[in-house]
């Protein structure tokens, strides 16, 4: 998917959960759009690499493990910079912090899955790709669909 597609998507999952652990609706918008571009920003520019002019994903970022890590550091640093801000230990916001940034590598899993090129997954000690339903990355009609999937998790987040 584009890159957009998870940004707003991401946001949308992100958002609707925070409001759901009971985060004020602003509080919640704004954290999830900077895990969200941070953590899909982290996935894409450390996952992907270029042989013979073709941009391709890589093992470092795209499995589900490795994507849970990659997509909660913005979260971690988000907590050093709250703790050294503040001065004192927010322990609720610090854990719902945590819960959503380990949904954001996920979340852009969930979205890759369904392109032509997939994710890993190991069989057999070897890296091997998983695809569900081969779509292109660049295909307008489902980065729509997903697009539009983030907006209403996030209107959803909003009149909770």
């Amino acid at each position: 998917m584009k890159l957009i597609t998870h940004y707003v998507f991401s946001a949308g999952l992100l958002t609707l959960s925070l409001t759901l652990v009971r985060n004020p609706f602003p509080e919640s918008l704004f954290l999830a759009l900077l895990m969200s571009v941070a953590g899909n920003l982290i996935i894409d520019g450390l996952g992907h690499e270029e042989r013979r002019g073709y941009v391709r994903r890589t093992p470092l970022t795209h499995t589900i493990p490795r994507s849970i890590f990659w997509g909660a550091l913005p979260g971690a640093a988000i907590i050093i910079l709250l703790y050294y801000l503040s001065g004192r230990v927010m322990e609720l916001i610090y854990v719902e912090v945590m819960m959503g940034s380990l949904l954001m590598g996920p979340s852009h899993m969930i979205l890759d899955i369904f392109t032509e090129r997939g994710v890993f997954v190991k069989r057999r000690g070897r890296w091997v790709r998983l695809a569900l339903a081969h779509f292109s990355y660049n295909d307008v009609l489902i980065n729509g669909v997903a697009m539009i999937m983030g907006l209403l998790m996030i209107f959803t987040a909003y009149t909770i």
